[in-house]
């Protein structure tokens, strides 16, 4: 048996593989998702180090959020160079987050079965070769995520940001590794002294990207007006579509309705957002949708496009509206705009917008990337047949049958939630990875609890997301816990 590596704990040396990091010109989610996530395990005394490329003028070496970020290489070569530095160090490394954008790092190549790695994949990329790249290109691209990454990493685990995402990942890309989704986190955005606008008024946040189809929003516009003739648009954000877009808003006659005032302040990038009545996101491919549920957290709903992400972020008529085709968009966007001016019904959406933002923390999301790479390493050590099987089974009991758990005896791809205590009737809820209800419920008989308190199914996609805390030796205290809850 090979000794452990990574066990998430004080001293453990990380290094998390990115093409672009938080500096980069063209950096996005998935770069803010690893910096946020690496600075968590940084205060948790681990050791983070981030591979990345180099821009024009960026440090080689520098220290961002505690984490030691190395840009070596460019678009193509930084790949070859990252595997180097890896085959170089890999006696220090204890644990790799390697991040599939599209191309993998490939990095069980330069460390071999001696050190876990944890496969990161935001959305699959299989659409946007074609819109990025030529022929060639765009069919090696293909391959190469469809077909490379089968080879390469054989069943490692795979860490994916939205249930979607996850079956696109089993369906399209045929990896057969373990896939265990790891929700974005965000930061609750403020926007102090910021009230709703008298006037229907959109705005959205993100990159002026062509995946993000901004012109999609656009080109209804017209047709929204018809209904809500006082609408306005705002899109804030820069990128390579600015001068299209502003061609496009010239020539259908929209000066006068529809702003791109470009990157601006956080501070005033949330008071605008703030005073809208609705974001909306008209994005192809998405691994999550950050903007969304930032928006969700000053209390804005949103209207998207079904797109893998999108449509877990949005809860269909909770949070927002979930648009199964573009062709639909104009007509979802007005009833929208028109049923939100009941001010009781905007403070209805408001409410469970904050409330389903509030479940995403970047504490959760950092517990739980530590908790997979953990179980990854003792996949390695030791086979557990359940830890390959990414079945999963919710399993739901009163706070004074959840005391009697030992969490510290669960797996690391387990996870553990619970209801507020101003709740009535509140309860305990576990995701436990591997299981179906009839062993979930006989676990739970182990474990001392009467199983007519238990309710057991298993899980939905929906049930995968919003999770507080990983289950393992980290997890402790949550017994005690509860029992002082129950008391």
């Amino acid at each position: 048996m090979r000794s452990r590596r990574y066990r998430a704990e004080p001293g453990d040396h990380l290094v998390w593989l990115n093409y672009k990091d938080i500096g980069h010109p063209l950096r996005g989610g998935a770069e803010e998702y690893m910096h946020q996530i690496a600075a968590r395990l940084v205060d948790q005394g681990q050791r983070v180090t981030i591979i990345t490329a180099r821009s024009r003028g960026a440090a080689r070496v520098e220290t961002v959020r505690g984490a030691t970020v190395r840009r070596m290489g460019g678009t193509w070569t930084v790949y070859l160079l990252a595997l180097i530095w890896l085959f170089r160090n890999r006696h220090r490394i204890d644990g790799i987050v390697d991040t599939c954008n599209g191309i993998p790092f490939f990095s069980p190549v330069a460390v071999g079965p001696h050190v876990p790695v944890l496969v990161l994949i935001h959305h699959v990329h299989q659409v946007m070769f074609g819109q990025h790249f030529r022929f060639p290109l765009a069919q090696l691209g293909r391959w190469i995520e469809r077909v490379g990454n089968r080879c390469v990493y054989g069943d490692r685990t795979i860490a994916v940001v939205s249930p979607s995402s996850r079956t696109e990942v089993r369906h399209v890309l045929g990896l057969t590794g373990p896939v265990f989704v790891a929700a974005n986190g965000q930061q609750r955005l403020a926007a102090p002294g910021a009230t709703r606008s008298p006037e229907p008024r959109i705005v959205c946040v993100g990159r002026l990207a062509p995946h993000k189809r901004w012109d999609l929003l656009i080109r209804v516009l017209p047709r929204v007006v018809e209904l809500v003739p006082s609408v306005t648009v705002e899109l804030i954000g820069d990128g390579p579509c600015m001068d299209e877009l502003r061609r496009l808003v010239r020539d259908l006659g929209l000066g006068e309705r529809v702003r791109l005032p470009g990157r601006l302040p956080d501070a005033e990038r949330n008071r605008r957002l703030a005073s809208a009545w609705v974001t909306v996101c008209t994005s192809q491919v998405e691994g999550w949708g950050l903007a969304v549920t930032e928006a969700m957290s000053l209390g804005v709903p949103a209207v998207v496009l079904a797109a893998p992400g999108l449509r877990d972020a949005v809860r269909d008529r909770a949070t927002g509206w979930v648009v199964d085709r573009a062709q639909h968009l104009a007509g979802r966007l007005t009833s929208a705009l028109i049923e939100l001016e009941d001010p009781a019904v905007a403070t209805a959406y408001a409410r469970r917008c904050r409330a389903w933002a509030g479940r995403f923390t970047w504490e959760a999301a950092a517990d739980r990337m530590a908790g997979l790479l953990a179980n990854e390493d003792a996949r390695r050590t030791a086979a557990d047949r359940r830890a390959t099987c990414d079945l999963s089974t919710v399993v739901e009991l009163p706070v004074r049958a959840a005391a009697r758990v030992d969490y510290a005896r669960l797996r690391t791809v387990d996870q553990v939630d619970w209801d507020e205590p101003d709740s009535r009737d509140p309860k305990v809820r576990l995701l436990l990875a591997g299981y179906d209800e009839e062993d979930a419920t006989a676990l739970m008989r182990r474990c001392g609890v009467d199983t007519a308190d238990v309710r057991a199914w298993i899980a939905r996609p929906a049930d995968l997301l919003g999770w507080r805390r990983t289950a393992g030796p980290r997890s402790r205290e949550l017994s005690d816990w509860f029992a002082r809850r129950a008391s």
